[in-house]
């Protein structure tokens, strides 16, 4: 699920960000190379034989506008359209793509995805209404409680490691790139050594750990990046924005990413060998500026801490080290008992009043959830819940993060009551 396709949907009213919409025209990158904004960028191949294109977009009328984009460049039958992976939203129009095709007269193209994506569409189906409410508050806005049907095209063809589109004047080759998913694909194009790496490279920190996203290991994203890398593209294209040309240029992007998540599971392994917790790494962590500072490494999306959690998380089981939280009380009971114990709570929010004010909000955060605040109706409950919306509200407008500043909104949206 991503921005374009928030921005899509009627009950929508997200802040969009730059770094997740792609253009909406057409850009030339080689003789019959082009991309087409849809969900991020969608390549669009010409071969003798027919068209090729990555990704169908998030259908209505961003789908509409691709057709209506590609059909001014071609009239030839769309061969295939490729899967770049298995999220929700990147290939809604499918359906879209083959009425089209049908309305042409055209035969039905081949949908192309790595083998394991079908899995994954079965696997948001099930628990639908949790997906729903993960990304109502990821991307601030509310889903359906049903998916829709037409959102779930499965592939009519799979592959697990490469499969070649053969177009009579040019061969396309589809490569498995594990990376943000176990299904992502990358699409090169040996002669002219194009590459599309999918959601394997974006023009910023790779996309792991974010918080709600089940994990993403970054090992495995380095070693696919090296497979790429080793092609020697001459054009990079990333996920979304503009490719990357020049070999040197390409190689030395990808080594970026490379760079970023080897140190990061170096130095996340190294301190969790030393016994050291999760919240311990996260603030004893550095992250060099030779990496992290390059703007190719902007933390627009995912950020470093994100990636240590996720490492944290691939190596740890779910227990935080605090022995409370083994066995946890149920919460109502737990907020009635440190209310309880609490003989000031007018206290507690003069307190956290102060630490907002001396410019410690986080801090603020952790005196207001001594309270419970999402918990009680009672006078302090409201005025700590009000509270700490404020602050998550001032968190927002300061995060990096697209996915941070959501998630602030979100939740602070559901305590003011406007959900």
């Amino acid at each position: 699920m991503s921005e374009q396709e928030a921005s899509n949907s009627s009950s929508a009213a997200p802040v969009v960000s730059d770094f997740l919409l792609a253009k909406k025209d057409v850009t030339t990158v080689a003789d019959g190379v082009h991309l087409v904004g849809g969900q991020g960028n969608s390549v669009l191949v010409e071969t003798e034989r027919g068209l090729v294109i990555t990704d169908s977009g998030p259908g209505g009328k961003v789908t509409r506008s691709m057709i209506e984009h590609v059909r001014g460049i071609s009239d030839k039958p769309l061969l295939a359209i490729v899967y770049s992976h298995g999220h929700v939203g990147y290939n809604h129009g499918a359906k879209r793509w083959l009425e089209d095709a049908a309305e042409r007269g055209h035969p039905k193209p081949d949908i192309i995805a790595q083998s394991r994506l079908a899995h994954r569409y079965r696997r948001y189906q099930e628990p639908w209404r949790l997906q729903s409410h993960l990304n109502g508050l990821q991307f601030n806005f509310q889903m359906p409680e049903q998916p829709p049907e037409k959102w779930f095209t499965f592939p009519t063809i799979e592959f697990d490691d490469r499969y070649v589109i053969e177009g009579g004047d040019r061969d396309i080759e589809i490569l498995a790139a594990p990376s943000e998913t176990d299904d992502c694909m990358a699409l090169w194009l040996p002669e002219s050594r194009i590459l599309y790496a999918g959601p394997g490279f974006i023009k910023s920190i790779p996309n792991i750990g974010t918080p709600l996203r089940t994990l993403r290991d970054p090992v495995r994203w380095a070693n696919t990046l090296e497979r790429l890398q080793a092609l020697r593209p001459k054009t990079l294209i990333p996920e979304f924005g503009k490719p990357i040309n020049g070999e040197a240029e390409a190689r030395d992007a990808l080594q970026l990413s490379i760079d970023a998540l080897r140190y990061l599971r170096r130095e996340t392994v190294e301190r969790m060998n030393r016994g050291m917790s999760e919240a311990e790494i996260l603030h004893d962590m550095s992250y060099p500026e030779e990496i992290f500072g390059h703007p190719l490494m902007k933390p627009s999306y995912g950020m470093p801490e994100y990636i240590v959690r996720d490492i944290w998380r691939s190596e740890n089981g779910w227990w935080d080290r605090n022995a409370t939280q083994l066995h946890p009380g149920e919460p109502n009971a737990v907020a009635a008992a440190l209310r309880e114990a609490i003989s000031d709570p007018r206290h507690v929010l003069d307190t956290a009043a102060a630490k907002r004010a001396a410019g410690e909000p986080q801090l603020a955060l952790h005196v207001l959830d001594v309270l419970s605040p999402e918990r009680g109706e009672d006078a302090f409950s409201r005025e700590a819940r009000q509270m700490k919306a404020e602050i998550l509200e001032e968190l927002a407008e300061r995060s990096p993060s697209y996915v941070s500043g959501q998630i602030y909104r979100s939740v602070a949206r559901r305590m003011s009551g406007d959900a």
